[in-house]
């Protein structure tokens, strides 16, 4: 089994690591469910056969009903962070990364209303109304994350030219300390640059991600190929840092 394991280009003990995990298993599953959308609309524009398309369809509806299974526990989970947001002492911060958390938990509340009708164990007259106002909450989850990290950008860049700055007078000034000043500085820039690359690719995520909700809302006039390619690009994001998370080697 090691053998296998180091032979093959995904090593099996990393993707069973991955796949133990619950964010794993979500976002494989949503990987599959929004490329089981796309197909759809794909199979759709062919003139594909009916049965072909209908078993696609059948596909992306169970995993959107299975997927909730595994957020029951989120609006708990997004409840709690949005209260430790409070002690941010960044107003900025603090208000949107609250506002983010509150309104996810909101939406995860949406979620789980909308799955128990879905299975059948309470059911609800109003589930339309549940479901586009869970797609609201995203909504606004979403562009105040947004928010936040184009915040958190802005930070970052004038940290970076700040560093600079001190940087150069160091180098002009080559005293004893410019040596220290020039260690210091290549430590600092590379943390820097470590935290622009984080911000900007959940800035990525986000704006990609935020198609969906708009588009069910009907606030954003795109066909399912799009939303469904969008749910599997930001599906592959996530899974990627989990699986970064899972197997840091």
């Amino acid at each position: 089994m090691t053998k296998f394991a180091l032979t093959t280009p995904v090593p099996l003990d990393h993707l069973l690591k991955f796949l133990a995990t619950t964010q794993g298993r979500e976002k494989t599953y949503r990987g599959v469910q929004y490329f089981a959308r796309f197909w759809v609309w794909y199979l759709i524009r062919q003139g594909a056969a009916k049965e072909s398309i209908q078993k696609w369809d059948d596909l992306k509806k169970s995993l959107g009903v299975g997927r909730k299974l595994f957020r029951l526990a989120k609006p708990l989970e997004a409840g709690q962070s949005a209260i430790r947001a409070l002690e941010n002492s960044d107003e900025v911060l603090r208000f949107t990364q609250a506002g983010r958390n509150a309104a996810y938990s909101a939406y995860y509340v949406c979620e789980m209303l909308v799955w128990l009708h879905q299975v059948g164990f309470r059911k609800v007259t109003n589930q339309k109304q549940i479901g586009d106002m869970g797609h609201k909450f995203w909504t606004a989850a979403l562009s105040f994350s947004i928010v936040s990290s184009l915040y958190s950008l802005r930070r970052v860049i004038l940290h970076e030219e700040l560093l600079e700055r001190r940087n150069r007078a160091a180098i002009a000034g080559q005293g004893k300390d410019a040596a220290i000043q020039g260690a210091d500085y290549k430590v600092e820039k590379k943390t820097l640059e470590k935290e622009r690359s984080t911000v900007v690719r959940q800035l990525v995520l986000d704006g990609i991600d935020i198609i969906i909700p708009l588009s069910s809302l009907g606030w954003l006039n795109v066909d399912e190929g799009v939303v469904g390619l969008a749910g599997v690009i930001t599906s592959l994001m996530a899974a990627q840092s989990q699986w970064k998370k899972v197997n840091p080697k």
